[in-house]
């Protein structure tokens, strides 16, 4: 959540690189990793402490505050820090009250160069660390001046933000929320003095917070980019570098600047660093690509008195293009040698697309083709014609063997356990198949066959001219264990917006997985990952299904009704009504339907337990063993795993009304 402590003019902004960023630096895979103090430029009227829980008035630098638990359970389980990447670091304070405002962060070394009279914005990351609690009757929520400065101390701008309230629940996770304001960077200026202050208040709770990249960037109108004639939410175009081909960009940027000028930029290590495109000053830039390599191009402005200043600039999103060489990476392999009368199998890897040529007039357009129940005739040499996703090709060869007589049987045959299958021999006059004790005739040319164990059958077969010669086919039985698909998993989904997983429990030999989750996504791997859902009140459930195959083919099917809950907080009712009227005459945990482990305990003011269930639907109608119970307040406590498997524990009162 971005909050803007100030208005400006423009409609739609867009900021530029950072000229200042604090991001606290990273650590490593490590939750529990202390990073440094603060440089020594940097002030603040907190102590620096290396534990994962520094005592009040003090302050640490962490990876992830994986403390809940800290303080008698004071501070919630914040997974992650507001940057980008794996590993980031925030600083956490231990608050304690003051007599005054207090310096949190104060850096007098922030950059030169800036534009006199450009607009910036000043932002910041907080989130309130502290656990809602029932023993806080008046929390005291920690509010900042953000405040900028001049050397000599005199005021440029400054805000102040809200009580930082409260952070909302998992379990999409606890965040940061973002303060921030614009201003003018006066003409006369050396350098800025950034100062964030917490302000004094009498606080009872709810005064612990961190804070996370502190940020001072450019700011101005939008800029956009896209390839010209493409469709608009086309970011990557591949294209072959020999046939010099030319890319047109196409930019625009909103009005605002008086005189406003434009500077296309390039980036050919992933964004790391960028370059001006010298000339490349226009609304369009156009370009040949022939060498191989990949590049990036965003589109940078200002106005025209500021555009050589990259501290004034605002940017644009980024679009990449990819210059490929020749397909190189590419394997091709088929499955000779085989007897004639079994199948021929090609497979193709690492292009887009595929040509195959061979002899007997082979042509094919698809990766894998094949050639069922082949003839001496198909040995050879084939070509395919790799072609990569940019257009580039290369041509290769495989050679193709096959041994034996044009008799054939088969082809070979993998099958389910108990399956009856029909065995084919060429044409003949006679036949003589074994072992013969699993066939319905050994004499005919197309047996019916039934076995539970790898069998190779041979057949001789005797032509009119009396010529004769064997060939053999095997049945495959590879599934000595059944294939049984199954999973488990989520199974509600939560309005607008929720996640859930899925495990897989299938039996078997399995090779493959092909999940599809109901919303468009699907997956093929055998544990998939949390998948994501967004849906509306009307949205009923969706349908999951998976299908499973071991290496022989074997398939089974399940299917599983994701349900979708306008509600999933769980909550306690603070009254019910049990007087048969039909509203509110149950006490009981609501839209508990993600709990696992659930046991839910109600006790009376004289501590004796009067009623108890592990089941979420089980509800408590104000009785026991028959008997209405009295009217007044009785004492509840919840326990339960949450959707992340962690224990959570809860008490609280309800008040019975007749």
């Amino acid at each position: 959540m971005i909050i803007s402590l100030s208005n400006t003019s423009i409609i739609s902004a867009q900021l530029g690189d950072p000229v200042y960023i604090q991001t606290f630096g990273e650590g490593n895979a490590d939750p529990n990793t202390i990073g440094p103090q603060m440089n020594s430029h940097i002030k603040t009227d907190f102590t620096y402490d290396s534990s994962l829980c520094p005592p009040p008035g003090s302050y640490t630098v962490v990876r992830r505050m994986n403390v809940h638990g800290c303080f008698n359970r004071e501070w919630i389980d914040l997974s992650q820090d507001h940057s980008p990447g794996d590993y980031g670091f925030f600083m956490l304070v231990n608050n304690n009250t003051a007599t005054g405002n207090r310096i949190v962060y104060k850096d007098t070394s922030a950059p030169k160069n800036l534009c006199g009279g450009g607009m910036y914005n000043f932002s910041v990351a907080v989130i309130n660390t502290d656990m809602p609690s029932a023993d806080c009757s008046l929390p005291g929520f920690p509010a900042f001046e953000l405040r900028l400065e001049d050397d000599a101390g005199n005021l440029i701008q400054k805000d102040t933000t809200p009580g930082i309230q409260y952070a909302v629940p998992p379990p999409t996770g606890y965040k940061f929320s973002t303060f921030s304001f614009n201003f003018i960077m006066p003409g006369n200026m050396n350098r800025l003095v950034i100062k964030i202050t917490l302000l004094h208040e009498a606080y009872q709770c709810g005064e612990d917070f961190a804070i996370d990249d502190i940020v001072i960037a450019p700011y101005g109108p939008k800029a956009q980019i896209n390839f010209t004639n493409q469709d608009q939410n086309t970011i990557v175009q591949s294209v072959c570098y020999k046939d010099n081909k030319t890319i047109s960009m196409s930019g625009s940027m909103d009005p605002y600047y008086p005189n406003p000028a434009l500077q296309w930029q390039q980036s050919a290590d992933s964004g790391v660093t960028w370059k001006d495109i010298p000339g490349a000053t226009g609304n369009t830039y156009e370009r040949t690509f022939s060498t191989p390599d990949t590049f990036l191009f965003r589109l940078t402005g200002a106005d025209a008195s500021k555009i050589t200043n990259l501290n004034c600039r605002i940017i644009s999103n980024t679009i990449k293009v990819e210059v490929e060489s020749p397909p190189s990476n590419f394997v091709i392999t088929n499955n000779s040698p085989v007897c004639a009368g079994q199948d021929l199998q090609f497979n193709a890897e690492g292009g887009a697309s595929y040509i195959w040529n061979g002899p007997n007039n082979f042509y094919d357009n698809i990766q894998s083709p094949h050639i069922p129940n082949v003839s001496l005739e198909d040995s050879g040499t084939y070509s395919v014609q790799v072609t990569s996703p940019g257009g580039c090709t290369a041509t290769t060869n495989t050679h193709v063997t096959i041994t034996g007589t044009d008799v054939y049987a088969g082809p070979d045959t993998s099958i389910c356990n108990g399956t009856v299958i029909t065995l084919h021999a060429s044409s003949g006059i006679s036949y003589l198949w074994s072992p013969a004790n699993s066939l319905s005739n050994a004499t005919v040319q197309n047996p019916k066959v039934q076995t539970t164990a790898t069998t190779t059958y041979v057949v001789k077969v005797t032509s009119a001219d009396g010529c004769s010669d064997t060939a053999k086919t095997t049945v495959n039985v590879l599934n000595d264990t059944p294939v049984k698909a199954s999973f488990s998993g989520t199974q509600f989904l939560c309005v607008p917006f929720d996640t859930a997983s899925f495990v897989n429990t299938s039996t078997g030999n399995i090779s493959s997985w092909q999940w599809n989750f109901g919303n468009g996504e699907i997956s093929s791997v055998q544990n998939p990952p949390v998948i994501s859902y967004y849906f509306s009140d009307n949205t009923p459930a969706y349908t999951v299904s998976l299908k499973v195959a071991d290496s022989t083919g074997c398939k089974d099917s399940v299917y599983h009704q994701l349900k979708v809950e306008s509600n999933c907080y769980i909550a306690v009712p603070s009254a019910f009504t049990p007087n048969g009227d039909g509203l509110n005459d149950y006490l009981y945990p609501l839209n508990a339907y993600k709990a696992t482990n659930l046991i839910f305990r109600i006790y009376n003011r004289f501590g004796n337990l009067i009623f108890e269930t592990k089941d979420r639907t089980k509800k408590w109608d104000g009785t026991k063993n028959g008997m209405q119970q009295p009217t007044g307040t009785y004492v509840w406590i919840l326990d339960y795993n949450d959707a992340n498997n962690k224990k959570v524990s809860l008490r609280g009162t309800t008040v019975l009304i007749r």
